[in-house]
Protein backbone atom coordinates (compact mmCIF):
# COMPACT_ATOMS: atom_id res chain seq x y z
CA UNK A 1 0.00 0.00 0.00
CA UNK A 2 1.75 3.11 -1.30
CA UNK A 3 1.36 6.78 0.62
CA UNK A 4 1.39 9.84 -1.78
CA UNK A 5 -0.66 11.52 -0.28
CA UNK A 6 -0.09 14.44 2.40
CA UNK A 7 -1.46 14.11 6.00
CA UNK A 8 -2.69 17.04 7.97
CA UNK A 9 -3.61 15.52 11.43
CA UNK A 10 -6.19 17.46 13.53
CA UNK A 11 -5.09 19.83 16.14
CA UNK A 12 -5.65 18.06 19.40
CA UNK A 13 -5.22 19.58 23.27
CA UNK A 14 -2.33 18.43 25.35
CA UNK A 15 -5.32 16.16 27.80
CA UNK A 16 -6.37 14.18 24.80
CA UNK A 17 -2.86 13.36 23.18
CA UNK A 18 -1.74 12.04 26.44
CA UNK A 19 -5.13 9.81 26.81
CA UNK A 20 -4.16 8.42 23.69
CA UNK A 21 -0.95 7.18 24.57
CA UNK A 22 -2.68 4.55 26.66
CA UNK A 23 -6.05 4.18 24.77
CA UNK A 24 -6.84 2.84 21.37
CA UNK A 25 -9.71 4.36 19.92
CA UNK A 26 -12.37 1.93 18.74
CA UNK A 27 -13.51 3.68 15.50
CA UNK A 28 -12.35 5.52 13.03
CA UNK A 29 -14.56 6.90 9.77
CA UNK A 30 -13.32 7.92 6.48
CA UNK A 31 -15.15 10.09 4.68
CA UNK A 32 -14.36 9.73 0.95
CA UNK A 33 -14.75 13.50 -0.95
CA UNK A 34 -16.82 12.00 -3.64
CA UNK A 35 -19.31 15.02 -4.26
CA UNK A 36 -19.44 18.36 -4.82
CA UNK A 37 -17.11 20.67 -2.00
CA UNK A 38 -20.99 21.78 -0.43
CA UNK A 39 -21.98 18.54 0.26
CA UNK A 40 -18.00 17.30 1.87
CA UNK A 41 -18.68 21.09 4.50
CA UNK A 42 -22.67 20.02 4.96
CA UNK A 43 -21.89 16.04 5.71
CA UNK A 44 -18.52 16.56 7.78
CA UNK A 45 -20.15 19.19 9.68
CA UNK A 46 -23.13 16.36 10.79
CA UNK A 47 -20.16 13.98 11.53
CA UNK A 48 -18.46 16.35 13.85
CA UNK A 49 -21.72 16.71 15.37
CA UNK A 50 -23.05 13.75 15.85
CA UNK A 51 -20.47 10.97 15.63
CA UNK A 52 -17.70 10.84 18.33
CA UNK A 53 -14.66 9.08 16.45
CA UNK A 54 -11.77 9.95 14.78
CA UNK A 55 -12.71 11.65 11.49
CA UNK A 56 -10.25 11.39 8.70
CA UNK A 57 -11.32 13.29 5.27
CA UNK A 58 -9.67 11.90 2.31
CA UNK A 59 -9.41 14.22 -0.90
CA UNK A 60 -7.16 15.89 -3.43
CA UNK A 61 -5.07 18.96 -3.92
CA UNK A 62 -6.76 22.21 -4.81
CA UNK A 63 -10.41 20.62 -4.11
CA UNK A 64 -10.39 22.52 -0.54
CA UNK A 65 -8.66 25.23 1.55
CA UNK A 66 -6.90 22.91 4.01
CA UNK A 67 -6.24 25.52 6.10
CA UNK A 68 -9.43 27.06 6.37
CA UNK A 69 -10.69 23.51 6.78
CA UNK A 70 -8.03 23.12 9.69
CA UNK A 71 -9.12 26.12 11.49
CA UNK A 72 -12.69 24.79 10.70
CA UNK A 73 -12.41 21.59 11.82
CA UNK A 74 -9.72 20.99 14.36
CA UNK A 75 -11.05 17.45 15.11
CA UNK A 76 -10.78 16.50 11.98
CA UNK A 77 -7.43 14.86 10.34
CA UNK A 78 -7.32 15.59 6.40
CA UNK A 79 -5.80 12.67 3.78
CA UNK A 80 -4.78 14.93 0.89
CA UNK A 81 -4.20 12.90 -2.66
CA UNK A 82 -1.76 15.03 -5.36
CA UNK A 83 -4.79 14.40 -7.62
CA UNK A 84 -8.14 11.69 -8.25
CA UNK A 85 -7.48 8.60 -6.58
CA UNK A 86 -8.98 5.45 -7.18
CA UNK A 87 -11.37 4.30 -3.80
CA UNK A 88 -9.08 1.86 -3.01
CA UNK A 89 -6.31 4.13 -2.46
CA UNK A 90 -8.27 6.63 -0.57
CA UNK A 91 -9.55 3.43 1.99
CA UNK A 92 -5.81 2.09 2.29
CA UNK A 93 -4.58 5.06 3.51
CA UNK A 94 -7.65 5.47 6.54
CA UNK A 95 -6.27 2.28 7.36
CA UNK A 96 -2.67 3.34 7.14
CA UNK A 97 -3.17 6.57 9.51
CA UNK A 98 -6.75 6.20 11.56
CA UNK A 99 -4.81 3.67 14.31
CA UNK A 100 -8.11 2.36 15.74
CA UNK A 101 -9.38 -1.11 16.05
CA UNK A 102 -12.30 -0.20 13.36
CA UNK A 103 -13.18 1.61 10.51
CA UNK A 104 -16.01 2.76 8.70
CA UNK A 105 -15.66 4.14 4.93
CA UNK A 106 -18.44 6.52 4.02
CA UNK A 107 -19.07 8.92 0.74
CA UNK A 108 -19.58 12.94 0.76
CA UNK A 109 -22.43 12.66 -1.21
CA UNK A 110 -24.81 10.21 0.43
CA UNK A 111 -26.37 9.98 4.14
CA UNK A 112 -25.43 7.74 7.12
CA UNK A 113 -28.96 6.81 7.86
CA UNK A 114 -28.16 3.97 10.32
CA UNK A 115 -25.47 3.28 12.67
CA UNK A 116 -26.19 1.14 15.10
CA UNK A 117 -22.91 0.83 17.28
CA UNK A 118 -23.86 -1.65 20.17
CA UNK A 119 -24.98 -4.23 17.12
CA UNK A 120 -22.15 -3.63 15.09
CA UNK A 121 -19.22 -4.07 17.26
CA UNK A 122 -20.93 -6.73 19.09
CA UNK A 123 -20.94 -8.57 15.48
CA UNK A 124 -17.16 -7.83 14.95
CA UNK A 125 -16.10 -8.54 18.37
CA UNK A 126 -17.60 -12.58 18.04
CA UNK A 127 -14.85 -15.30 17.68
CA UNK A 128 -16.23 -15.54 14.04
CA UNK A 129 -16.32 -12.35 13.17
CA UNK A 130 -16.27 -10.82 9.74
CA UNK A 131 -13.20 -9.20 7.90
CA UNK A 132 -16.08 -6.30 7.35
CA UNK A 133 -19.60 -5.53 7.48
CA UNK A 134 -20.90 -4.01 4.42
CA UNK A 135 -23.81 -1.37 4.21
CA UNK A 136 -27.23 -1.65 3.01
CA UNK A 137 -27.54 1.12 0.35
CA UNK A 138 -30.83 3.34 -0.32
CA UNK A 139 -31.52 5.16 -3.27
CA UNK A 140 -33.18 8.55 -3.45
CA UNK A 141 -36.43 7.25 -2.67
CA UNK A 142 -35.62 5.90 0.40
CA UNK A 143 -35.67 2.32 -1.80
CA UNK A 144 -33.17 -0.22 -0.50
CA UNK A 145 -30.95 -1.23 -3.76
CA UNK A 146 -29.85 -4.73 -4.53
CA UNK A 147 -26.26 -4.97 -2.90
CA UNK A 148 -25.78 -8.15 -1.64
CA UNK A 149 -23.27 -10.20 -4.06
CA UNK A 150 -22.99 -13.90 -4.74
CA UNK A 151 -19.88 -15.26 -6.67
CA UNK A 152 -20.91 -16.45 -10.53
CA UNK A 153 -18.88 -17.21 -13.66
CA UNK A 154 -20.91 -16.45 -16.69
CA UNK A 155 -19.28 -19.12 -19.39
CA UNK A 156 -15.72 -17.31 -18.02
CA UNK A 157 -15.54 -14.34 -16.64
CA UNK A 158 -16.47 -13.33 -12.63
CA UNK A 159 -20.20 -12.12 -12.78
CA UNK A 160 -21.39 -11.87 -9.12
CA UNK A 161 -25.04 -11.57 -8.83
CA UNK A 162 -27.28 -9.21 -7.04
CA UNK A 163 -29.49 -9.76 -4.53
CA UNK A 164 -31.80 -8.13 -2.18
CA UNK A 165 -30.83 -8.39 1.49
CA UNK A 166 -32.96 -10.89 3.87
CA UNK A 167 -34.49 -8.91 6.50
CA UNK A 168 -33.41 -8.72 10.07
CA UNK A 169 -30.95 -11.70 10.13
CA UNK A 170 -29.48 -11.21 13.43
CA UNK A 171 -25.54 -11.61 12.58
CA UNK A 172 -26.29 -10.01 9.29
CA UNK A 173 -25.60 -12.55 5.98
CA UNK A 174 -22.93 -13.29 3.35
CA UNK A 175 -22.09 -10.92 0.72
CA UNK A 176 -18.91 -11.12 -1.91
CA UNK A 177 -17.53 -7.63 -1.19
CA UNK A 178 -18.74 -4.31 -0.09
CA UNK A 179 -19.93 -2.53 -2.73
CA UNK A 180 -18.43 0.65 -3.78
CA UNK A 181 -16.31 -0.20 -0.42
CA UNK A 182 -18.96 1.13 2.17
CA UNK A 183 -19.02 -0.61 5.20
CA UNK A 184 -17.27 -1.24 8.36
CA UNK A 185 -13.23 -2.88 8.32
CA UNK A 186 -11.52 -4.98 11.15
CA UNK A 187 -8.17 -2.76 10.19
CA UNK A 188 -6.07 -5.17 11.95
CA UNK A 189 -7.00 -7.87 9.41
CA UNK A 190 -7.83 -5.32 6.71
CA UNK A 191 -3.87 -4.59 6.67
CA UNK A 192 -2.64 -8.59 7.08
CA UNK A 193 -5.08 -8.86 4.05
CA UNK A 194 -2.57 -6.34 2.27
CA UNK A 195 -6.07 -3.56 1.95
CA UNK A 196 -7.58 -3.09 -1.58
CA UNK A 197 -4.50 -3.47 -4.87
CA UNK A 198 -3.74 -0.27 -5.95
CA UNK A 199 -2.16 -1.53 -9.40
CA UNK A 200 -5.99 -2.45 -10.15
CA UNK A 201 -7.72 1.02 -11.39
CA UNK A 202 -11.48 -0.20 -10.97
CA UNK A 203 -13.32 0.58 -8.16
CA UNK A 204 -15.34 -2.55 -8.90
CA UNK A 205 -12.58 -5.16 -9.36
CA UNK A 206 -10.55 -3.60 -6.52
CA UNK A 207 -13.48 -4.00 -4.09
CA UNK A 208 -13.98 -7.57 -5.89
CA UNK A 209 -10.52 -8.75 -5.24
CA UNK A 210 -10.63 -8.23 -1.64
CA UNK A 211 -13.81 -9.77 -1.10
CA UNK A 212 -12.79 -13.01 -3.09
CA UNK A 213 -9.45 -12.92 -1.09
CA UNK A 214 -11.33 -12.47 2.35
CA UNK A 215 -13.21 -15.77 1.61
CA UNK A 216 -10.18 -17.73 0.34
CA UNK A 217 -8.15 -17.14 2.86
CA UNK A 218 -10.73 -18.64 5.31
CA UNK A 219 -12.95 -15.05 6.34
CA UNK A 220 -16.21 -13.28 5.39
CA UNK A 221 -17.49 -10.15 4.74
CA UNK A 222 -21.11 -9.57 6.04
CA UNK A 223 -23.94 -7.43 5.05
CA UNK A 224 -25.79 -5.90 7.98
CA UNK A 225 -29.26 -4.11 8.55
CA UNK A 226 -27.65 -2.40 11.32
CA UNK A 227 -25.32 -0.08 9.01
CA UNK A 228 -27.36 2.02 5.91
CA UNK A 229 -26.79 4.56 3.62
CA UNK A 230 -28.54 6.52 1.38
CA UNK A 231 -28.11 8.38 -2.00
CA UNK A 232 -29.98 11.65 -1.95
CA UNK A 233 -29.52 12.12 -5.56
CA UNK A 234 -29.39 8.89 -7.13
CA UNK A 235 -32.50 6.44 -8.29
CA UNK A 236 -30.32 3.86 -9.14
CA UNK A 237 -26.76 2.60 -7.59
CA UNK A 238 -24.97 1.25 -10.59
CA UNK A 239 -21.35 -0.51 -10.64
CA UNK A 240 -19.21 0.29 -13.36
CA UNK A 241 -18.06 -3.28 -14.39
CA UNK A 242 -16.08 -2.38 -17.35
CA UNK A 243 -12.60 -3.83 -17.72
CA UNK A 244 -9.70 -1.66 -16.50
CA UNK A 245 -6.22 -1.27 -16.54
CA UNK A 246 -4.96 -4.21 -14.01
CA UNK A 247 -8.42 -6.10 -14.05
CA UNK A 248 -6.70 -9.39 -14.72
CA UNK A 249 -5.03 -9.23 -11.08
CA UNK A 250 -8.22 -10.00 -9.53
CA UNK A 251 -8.73 -12.79 -11.69
CA UNK A 252 -5.65 -14.04 -11.06
CA UNK A 253 -5.47 -13.86 -7.66
CA UNK A 254 -9.26 -15.21 -7.52
CA UNK A 255 -8.92 -18.48 -10.07
CA UNK A 256 -5.00 -19.42 -10.30
CA UNK A 257 -4.85 -21.44 -7.33
CA UNK A 258 -6.86 -24.59 -7.32
CA UNK A 259 -7.29 -27.24 -4.62
CA UNK A 260 -6.53 -31.16 -5.16
CA UNK A 261 -7.51 -33.37 -2.75
CA UNK A 262 -6.32 -30.86 0.13
CA UNK A 263 -3.27 -29.25 -1.91
CA UNK A 264 -3.10 -26.20 -3.29
CA UNK A 265 -1.88 -26.15 -7.19
CA UNK A 266 -1.57 -23.66 -10.21
CA UNK A 267 -3.48 -23.28 -12.62
CA UNK A 268 -3.74 -20.31 -15.28
CA UNK A 269 -6.92 -18.97 -15.94
CA UNK A 270 -6.11 -19.04 -19.55
CA UNK A 271 -6.84 -15.45 -21.53
CA UNK A 272 -7.02 -13.79 -17.80
CA UNK A 273 -3.56 -13.96 -16.50
CA UNK A 274 -1.39 -10.95 -15.20
CA UNK A 275 1.93 -12.38 -14.88
CA UNK A 276 3.10 -9.91 -12.03
CA UNK A 277 0.14 -10.89 -9.84
CA UNK A 278 0.79 -14.49 -11.10
CA UNK A 279 4.60 -14.24 -9.66
CA UNK A 280 4.26 -11.54 -7.03
CA UNK A 281 1.03 -12.34 -5.12
CA UNK A 282 -0.02 -16.49 -6.55
CA UNK A 283 3.29 -17.98 -6.32
CA UNK A 284 4.53 -16.12 -2.99
CA UNK A 285 1.94 -15.74 -0.78
CA UNK A 286 -1.58 -17.10 -2.22
CA UNK A 287 -0.48 -20.58 -2.89
CA UNK A 288 0.50 -21.09 0.18
CA UNK A 289 -2.24 -19.14 1.91
CA UNK A 290 -5.03 -19.89 0.78
CA UNK A 291 -8.31 -22.11 2.43
CA UNK A 292 -9.95 -22.73 -0.43
CA UNK A 293 -10.59 -21.77 -4.16
CA UNK A 294 -13.17 -20.30 -5.86
CA UNK A 295 -14.71 -23.03 -7.23
CA UNK A 296 -15.50 -24.62 -3.78
CA UNK A 297 -16.56 -20.87 -3.15
CA UNK A 298 -19.36 -21.17 -5.97
CA UNK A 299 -20.06 -25.15 -4.64
CA UNK A 300 -20.87 -23.97 -1.11
CA UNK A 301 -21.74 -20.40 -0.98
CA UNK A 302 -25.56 -21.10 0.13
CA UNK A 303 -24.38 -23.06 2.66
CA UNK A 304 -21.76 -20.58 4.12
Amino acid sequence: MTSNYRIYRRRLDLGSRMNQLHNTEQLAIGILDTGTPEQLIENLSWYVENMNYALHVVTQEGRLDITEMQEAYKEVTFLVFPSSAFTGEMVNAVANECQTSYFLIVRSDLLLVRFDGAALFSLMGQKEAPAAIASLIANMDKEIVPTIRSPYLEEKKLEPRSHFPTADLPGGENTLYPVMALGMYDRALFQRLRGFDEKIHSEYFQVLDWGIRCYLLGHTVKASSHLLMQFTDRQSVIEDRSESEGYKRCYTKALSVQQFKGKNIIRKYKGFVDKDALSDEVKKRLLWLQKSDFFQLLEHWEKT
